[in-house]
């Protein structure tokens, strides 16, 4: 790759008088000074006043925030399609959506004009209860829909992977969804209820299953959806153009050509440069970080590329992981097994990646960036060895590749700070190289992995004798590692189970943990990567069995160790009894209604305290908490908070008398504000109140509390009963007959100790 030519006027190239331009549910919103700071999100409720999206978790894992992002491709041979993607408006920076469009909930449909399908089917199969989550789900069904008008189950599944449901529960959610499907008839087949002749668990109540009437549902059309604004269509001006939004504290830049990005990266080494802002967002959000460079590179065609090269694919280093994930799946259709198994352990991890709104956004370049410890990737790109390109203004482009040595640390690597990674490439395998990874988590979806492991093993031609071995693993280090003297040790091995037992031994010395080791669970990780190995070891035996001559397949009662999960379409069905001729028709029981609030819900209408329009004099409060257990308060001192633009008063104990400041519920034992002892974290110092959420949080943060650490610490209850640490006794009591002469009649006394764990 040659380099663009640069010159010292690079920067002079970036408009800073282009306003933010983007279409909200089909009207154009003009933005003339954008906050680079501003989320979607935050956008929406309090700009636009669109409250249906919801904020939840803020970092991307719940799903109440989900709205629908189109964008139109204008790579060469696309013929300038529009994607729909399922974003978190959470995360997304308000900046990143210049010159696209946004759908929120309210944009579908409304209870004053009509429900679009997708929101009536949730609210006639009781998919709703608290009706939070309720906009976040329609918008994913809805984006689904948009991309496939009848969709599969597996579809339907994967596009829920990143929407959480606290109290419904999801067998009606996804009831009332699956009538969209290919798939949709009656979970219980032949015995479906209809043909059991009115009865279904022989005790001759009469059940019914019918909890809404299909027939009652409009149908989808997919030809009557809104369309993409022409005016985004037909012209390219704000895509084309290197841009710079302003704040006091940041500054955002989008450039468009690779020149600017390299001459930014040279005078702003330290720029953050994201793509979905899934990893940025929440260091902000929750980490509070500050920074003062933010650079979007999506417009540049050089990080932008995935092409089909000699020997693999070139994958642009902004290129989303879904974008990614779909070539690939080509990739593997129309290739032979033998190439593609790289391809495919990446396809298989990526469906165990967060949920479907992240990879939607996310990048692949920024998942190599980014150095987790506990990536799903970089295990998988670590074992392969692939090779990354990158680019610097003044020392142009080298190849760098992935493998020992190239994680430097926790979140660190060999990239240079004034470096940009433009792409990597992910190389075909062969008949003799095989490869595959494993992850385990918690959950089967959108969880982070507890440990996850990937292996590449090249055999000498035809035979099954290890020639070259790499064992990766993450969650086991401050970064990806490699088991380089356990894969030094089983080179020029036959694969058989001598290696696997030679393969535990070398690698219980070489991943060993420390038992302080963040995360925890030390001796399950440290059997994690003995099981993942085992399970590779198994899997590649049974495709060694049938290429290799002469080599004994694997026992039929060890097939199942080599698999993964596989998500099986859900069936369900609810029975109840049913209603009888002589009841009532004002009587509600056994009859399936629709409550009274699902239309709103599933509209965005409904109402949550933090949708309700602010007062114009409305201030907010943040609360100032203690970060010590157990701890003498020396001091309070809210002077730096005070001193900030926006801060009106900061409350404490001081502000209250005696009896105003004690609280509980019966007796007034504790505290509004805790003042000359802290007994817990999180109790209560003070309050700062500002006129807005942000410049409340950051001032209460800037509130200096000086402690003393109390002895003794008791953490336990032998602790507390050592040092005779107990509650007083309260005047309140039952008592019936007499204690100490039930254990002297007792025929037998039984004695021990029973230890409960904490709530």
């Amino acid at each position: 790759m040659a380099l663009p030519s640069t010159n010292g006027e690079v920067l002079a190239e970036f408009n800073d008088q282009q306003p933010l331009v983007f279409f909200v549910n089909g009207k154009k919103v003009i933005e003339p000074n954008p906050d680079p700071e501003c989320t979607l999100l935050v956008y929406l409720r309090d700009k636009l006043r669109l409250c249906g999206t919801k904020l939840g978790c803020a970092e991307g894992g719940c799903g109440a925030c989900t709205v629908m992002i189109s964008r139109i491709d204008r790579t060469a041979g696309t013929c300038g399609r529009v994607h729909n993607l399922a974003a978190n408006a959470c995360l997304t920076p308000v900046c990143s959506v210049h010159g696209m469009a946004v759908t929120t909930v309210e944009g579908i449909g409304s209870t004053r004009t009509r429900l679009h399908p997708v929101q009536e089917r949730l609210a006639k199969a009781h998919g709703s209860q608290c009706g939070f989550c309720t906009p976040g789900i329609v918008m994913s069904m809805y984006a689904l829909l948009r991309n496939s008008a009848v969709p599969s189950m597996k579809e339907l599944e994967v596009a829920f992977q990143g929407n959480l449901c606290r109290c419904t529960g999801y067998r009606p959610i996804l009831e009332g969804y699956k009538t969209f499907t290919k798939e949709f008839g009656c979970a219980m087949g032949d015995k479906c209820c209809k043909n059991q002749n009115g009865t279904s668990n022989g005790c001759g109540v009469e059940v019914d299953d019918k909890l809404f009437d299909v027939s009652e549902f409009k149908p989808f059309d997919p030809t009557q959806e809104p369309i993409f604004p022409p005016e985004l269509k037909l012209s390219d001006s704000l895509d084309v153009e290197s841009l710079v939004f302003r704040s006091p504290k940041t500054c955002w830049y989008r450039p468009t050509k690779l020149d600017h990005l390299l001459t930014l990266k040279k005078k702003h080494p330290d720029a953050k440069i994201i793509v979905g802002n899934t990893e940025v967002g929440v260091e902000v959000k929750f980490k509070h970080f500050e920074y003062p460079v933010l650079v979007y590179p999506t417009q540049i065609a050089e990080l932008t590329q995935l092409e089909r090269v000699d020997g693999g694919l070139k994958v642009g280093s902004s290129v989303t992981l879904v974008e990614m994930e779909r070539v690939m799946r080509e990739e593997i259709e129309k290739l032979p097994e033998s190439e593609t198994r790289l391809y495919r352990a990446i396809v298989d991890m990526l469906h165990y990646f967060a949920g479907k709104q992240i990879r939607n956004m996310a990048s692949v370049g920024g998942n190599i960036m980014t150095g987790s410890p506990i990536s799903d990737l970089n295990p998988i790109f670590t074992a392969a060895a692939i090779e990354l390109e990158v680019a610097s203004l003044d020392g142009g482009v080298r190849k760098v590749r992935m493998g020992d040595g190239f994680f430097t640390g926790y979140r660190k690597n060999v990239i240079r700070p004034d470096e940009v990674l433009v792409s990597l490439f992910i190389p075909k395998t062969n008949q003799d190289l095989h490869f595959i990874a494993y992850k385990q988590a918690k959950r089967r979806d959108d969880d982070i992995a507890i440990v996850n492991g990937a292996f590449q093993v090249l055999f000498k031609q035809g035979t099954d004798i290890v020639e070259q071995i790499h064992l990766a693993f993450g969650g086991m280090a401050p970064t990806t590692v490699l088991a380089k003297k356990t894969a030094a040790a089983l080179v020029g091995q036959k694969w058989d189970k001598a290696l696997v037992e030679k393969a535990n031994d070398l690698m219980v010395e070489e991943l060993p943990l420390s038992p302080s080791a963040p995360g925890g669970m030390i001796p399950y990780r440290r059997s994690l990567t003995l099981s993942l190995f085992f399970k590779a070891y198994l899997a590649i035996s049974e495709v060694l069995g049938k290429t290799v001559t002469g080599r004994e397949p694997i026992q039929d009662r060890e097939k199942s160790g080599a698999n993964t999960f596989h998500t099986l379409v859900p069936k369900s069905a609810q029975l109840f009894e049913k209603v009888a001729t002589d009841q009532p028709i004002t009587d509600p029981i056994r009859r399936p209604q629709v409550h009274a609030s699902a239309f709103k819900q599933v509209t965005g209408e409904a109402v949550y305290c933090d949708d309700i329009p602010k007062y114009s004099n409305e201030l907010y409060l943040a609360l100032v908490i203690s970060s010590k257990a157990h701890a003498k308060v020396l001091s309070i001192d809210p002077a730096e908070a005070l001193a900030m633009d926006g801060v009106h008063r900061f409350f404490s104990a001081d502000d209250l008398c005696s009896e105003g400041n004690s609280c509980g519920p019966v007796f007034h034992d504790e505290f509004v504000f805790w003042k000359d002892v802290v007994t817990s974290q999180g109790q209560l110092l003070g309050a700062i109140v500002a006129e807005n959420q942000s410049i409340a949080q950051k001032a209460a943060r800037k509130v200096k509390i000086a402690y003393e650490e109390l002895t003794p610490v008791i953490v336990t209850i032998e602790d507390a009963i050592a040092k005779g640490s107990y509650y007083p006794g309260y005047p309140k009591s039952i008592v019936q007959g007499d204690i100490e002469q039930g254990f002297k009649q007792a025929y037998k006394i039984v004695e021990g100790d029973c230890r409960l764990g904490g709530q």
